[in-house]
């Protein structure tokens, strides 16, 4: 993995330490952590339930409000290092433009999401017309050192095509940790893979992935996972993914928590893809040597392996 950006399989909308909890186990039994997968968890972070802290249409199950809600939305004593940490972050289109608005938005959600924060994704930003959010982009990663993922939306790529999504990001790609191509934004639109197929190639062609990883996003569950993903990751096998809208039906009740079964068949339909590496019998000590771990709000530093 040392020559590429450590690919993940994502699942956006997590809410409690409970649901990371059961997230992580699922991760680690389907052969997920095995096979080099990072699980990336998204927490929503838009700018009603985060800026105006009010509820929205897809109420508390989905979308934490306040500060104390989303500050809660992830454990803050232990951090796995197979778990990315990601605030899902929307900027609302009316205020975007307003360099003291985006600054104060990122500052808050950095502020709230403080204890368990390692990245935060940018969706919808309008990056694709407007050259000051290509300097926002570097200031945000020089300024807080996270990951940043930033999302090539559906209005992007119908603007710019393949070709001009790279061309665009330019050297500001350096910045990006990961490039998401996702034209359904939550909407639990189905992946169209044709339509897809033309901006990861060009990605994969012209982007330096040892810097910034590759993902895709759009009405994935176990089923399209199974359906329309074998081509591409047979092509690209450190392409990464995520999901929300399909994994956030609506309830007996009208409400839309993450479902932990379809999420579930969703991250072993994902594991099913990927080959099981050869068997290292000290993989497991040098994971854990070769790691920060964090227990309990202290960092346990790397140690030298004892056979380096």
């Amino acid at each position: 993995m040392s020559e590429i950006k450590r690919p993940y399989v994502g699942v956006s909308g997590v809410v409690s330490p409970e649901i990371e909890s059961q997230l992580e186990r699922i991760h680690m039994q389907s052969g997920l952590a095995e096979k080099g997968r990072l699980l990336a968890l998204g927490v929503k972070a838009v700018h009603k339930t985060q800026f105006l802290d009010v509820e929205n249409k897809y109420g508390t199950d989905w979308y934490p409000v306040g500060e104390e809600a989303f500050n809660g939305s992830l454990r803050h004593e232990y951090r796995s290092p197979v778990v990315l940490p990601v605030a899902q972050t929307y900027l609302d289109v009316e205020y975007v433009a307003d360099r003291d608005y985006r600054e104060a938005f990122v500052k808050r959600i950095v502020e709230r999401g403080q204890p368990w924060l390692k990245g935060i994704q940018f969706d919808m930003l309008p990056w694709h017309n407007n050259d000051d959010m290509l300097g926002f982009l570097e200031h945000v990663k020089e300024s807080t050192g996270l990951e940043v993922f930033l999302q090539a939306h559906g209005r992007a790529m119908e603007g710019l095509g393949p070709k001009g999504i790279i061309e665009r990001l330019g050297n500001v790609a350096s910045v990006i940790d990961y490039l998401l191509f996702d034209a359904s934004h939550g909407t639990g639109t189905r992946l169209d893979v044709d339509a897809l197929r033309p901006f990861i190639d060009e990605a994969y062609t012209q982007v330096d992935t040892s810097r910034t990883g590759i993902a895709l996003a759009g009405g994935l569950n176990a089923e399209v996972v199974a359906e329309e993903l074998p081509a591409l990751v047979e092509a690209y096998p450190d392409l990464s993914w995520d999901a929300e809208g399909q994994l956030h039906p609506v309830d007996a009740d009208g409400r839309r928590p993450l479902d932990i079964p379809q999420t579930e068949a969703y991250l072993r339909a994902s594991s099913s893809l990927l080959p099981t590496p050869e068997r290292d019998p000290h993989s497991v000590q040098r994971a854990v040597i070769d790691s920060e771990l964090y227990w309990f709000g202290e960092i346990r530093r790397r140690a030298p392996f004892p056979h380096d």
